[in-house]
């Protein structure tokens, strides 16, 4: 397995400036949050900007290892045909930048009712085709679990994967989300997910005396990150633990370089077969 910081994570920094950091904490890829308030607007960015970022990792020795788009709207034709054409963009990028993997979404959640099933098959059939333009330019499209979209639930997740059935198209396991959604265990959500899970986003929960739902440090939550390692290094994992530090979100956690160097500090220790 290998480490990657989330550009979320440097929200004061920019693209050269949050590489270049990674580079310092000793993380091996960069997951580059892109839109146009992030380190990467893919509607502006010129080739040339590309390959100057292309170049400066190479020279910091930090793989661009995940482009992350917000392209998810396919409740229309023209609303799919403008999403797909955003996913050949990002992945005309990836492939620039020696990117093997595109986050994408599966769409915005939609109320239960008679139109439901019409919205998921239109979702399905939309990442499909997406996972054809990924497969184009040698990329794979990691379906993130998240609140408020199809593949919140593990279970959900699993669903949606098979359903696309797309060699190109695998989950971005985000245990966070997968915990909230149904507060399963670890070897539970990885017996559903298997070798489906591409790529895993890092964060840890917690509680608060009023019940409400915080993000926390690896090491300071719900999760045990140990445990979570030794489960993916049990099914073969061999991709990136991205720590999605959400300083952007949340500007109330510690800087990135209290923040995430704790973090990877404790992936680190768990990779090496540490125990929480």
């Amino acid at each position: 397995m290998k480490l990657c910081g989330h550009t979320m994570g440097t929200p004061e920094k920019d693209i050269y400036e949050a590489i270049s950091f990674f580079g310092e904490l000793g993380l091996d890829g960069i997951e580059v949050r892109c839109a146009d308030n992030g380190q990467m607007d893919l509607e502006t960015i010129g080739d040339d900007e590309v390959a100057r970022i292309a170049e400066h990792a190479r020279a910091a020795g930090v793989a661009v290892a995940c482009l992350t788009p917000y392209y998810r709207d396919f409740s229309s034709p023209e609303a799919t045909e403008a999403t797909l054409a955003g996913y050949r963009r990002t992945c005309e990028i990836a492939q620039a930048l020696d990117c093997g993997l595109v986050r994408a979404i599966s769409s915005n959640r939609p109320a239960d009712g008679p139109e439901r099933q019409g919205f998921v098959d239109a979702a399905v059939a939309g990442t499909r085709r997406a996972g054809d333009i990924a497969a184009e330019y040698g990329v794979r499209l990691a379906v993130e679990t998240h609140s408020g979209q199809l593949t919140f639930s593990a279970a959900e997740s699993a669903e949606f994967i098979a359903a696309v059935d797309h060699p190109a198209v695998g989950v971005l396991w985000d245990c966070y989300w997968t915990y909230v959604a149904d507060e399963i265990s670890v070897p539970e959500a990885l017996e559903i997910l298997g070798d489906r899970i591409i790529h895993v986003h890092a964060k840890n929960i917690k509680y608060d005396a009023d019940g409400e739902r915080q993000t926390t440090l690896l090491d300071d939550g719900l999760l045990d990150w140990c445990e979570i390692v030794a489960g993916l290094k049990s099914i073969g994992y061999e991709g990136y633990i991205s720590d999605e530090y959400e300083k952007f979100w949340r500007p109330q956690l510690p800087e990135p370089e209290v923040g995430m160097k704790r973090n990877a500090a404790v992936l680190r220790g768990c990779m090496d077969g540490g125990q929480r």
